[in-house]
């Protein structure tokens, strides 16, 4: 399984579904919760913030680092088949083909693969069907802690680019994120392309993109959204990022969509074409309402680096009262979209994995 990976969110009925799958506490434990931001002007002067003032500590999310969730999940997996390094090279009803291993027939195949899903491609078509890309590229790489931090992020912008960087106990990670007019990037030397990006910049982004040419582990990826009219297709099933990628909510989505789903499925005593019916139904209201308020947050990147510049120095000078009630009014829409859906209490945790 791949570590790395930045912090996630779980946050609105995500974090009923973690108490019913019983990793609630578990997440609790291995909360990020940061406790300060810094922000760095183009002038290099440092200017802090109480994470607080942010709204990093907000009542209704967890925030926790993807290799932990992904630790914390593989652990309550139980006694299933895992099956490394193959994948899928066609479906055809029951019958699944791989590319290692001999066919093999399942009653229904779900894609849980992201937002580059190949079962989704196999299943419904090409990315270009359903992929709405916004050339927000980002890059994401382990650090040692350069910045001495402790519970504490560090963000930079300059000339439309990001540079950010945070550390939690043993973890310190870097970020890298730009905006690109082509929209889909090549995936040879995705390296030499960041580092042109960024060449030129101040701070301590050259170290930075030393560290990113170094490292081993960076995982590169893109802002975009995946929007389908329809999230199965005979035996096959889509959920999370594979049927509808949002940021902010993606964490979220996924495991809300991924119990929705069971639950559907051991209710419909074998119809697994209604239980994918019944599945949609419980969940296309908050999936779409969830990418609607993504796309309008992202909107803020995607436009002029003037106002980005505009905003961050509005937070150097406006009293720390006025942020904060800004940054609330945003969370609160938040809090509203993940907790549209209510669910049934109608699988007993134990049942529930």
């Amino acid at each position: 399984m791949r570590g790395g990976g930045y912090k996630v969110d779980v946050r609105g009925t995500a974090l009923e579904v973690a108490k019913r799958m019983g990793i609630y506490e578990d997440l609790l434990e291995a909360n990020v919760n940061l406790v300060c931001s810094k922000f760095v002007s183009s002038g290099q002067k440092v200017f802090d913030f109480d994470g607080d003032i942010l709204g990093h500590s907000s009542e209704g999310e967890i925030e926790i680092n993807r290799w932990d969730l992904a630790q914390i999940l593989s652990k309550k997996v139980g006694e299933i088949e895992i099956i490394y390094g193959d994948s899928i090279t066609n479906i055809d009803g029951k019958m699944v083909h791989f590319e290692q291993m001999e066919p093999r027939e399942f009653d229904i195949v779900v894609g849980a693969d992201g937002q580059y899903s190949n079962v989704r491609r196999l299943a419904f078509g090409e990315d270009a069907t359903f992929l709405k890309r916004y050339g927000i590229q980002f890059c994401v790489f382990p650090i040692p802690n350069i910045f001495e931090l402790e519970r504490c992020e560090i963000v930079y912008f300059d000339s439309g680019k990001l540079a950010t960087a945070y550390a939690v106990g043993n973890h310190s990670y870097a970020c890298l994120v730009f905006k690109s007019e082509d929209v889909a990037l090549s995936v040879d030397n995705l390296k030499a392309i960041f580092e042109n990006e960024f060449q030129g910049l101040g701070w301590e982004v050259p170290l930075l993109v030393s560290l990113m040419k170094e490292s081993n582990d960076c995982y590169f990826n893109s802002i975009a959204q995946v929007r389908m009219p329809c999230w199965s297709k005979g035996r096959v099933a889509l959920i999370g990022d594979a049927a509808h990628s949002v940021q902010a909510m993606g964490t979220s989505l996924a495991m809300i969509g991924a119990y929705v789903l069971a639950r559907e499925i051991d209710e419909s005593n074998g119809d697994y074409a209604l239980a994918f019916e019944s599945y949609e139904k419980a969940m296309r209201n908050l999936v779409e309402a969830s990418q609607d308020l993504a796309e309008n947050n992202q909107q803020a990147f995607t436009q002029s680096s003037i106002r980005m510049k505009i905003q961050l120095y509005l937070m150097r000078i406006l009293p720390k009262r006025i942020i904060q009630y800004f940054n609330e009014m945003g969370k609160k829409q938040m809090k509203d979209v993940a907790n549209r859906l209510t669910l049934e209490p109608t699988i007993p945790a134990a049942e529930v994995r």
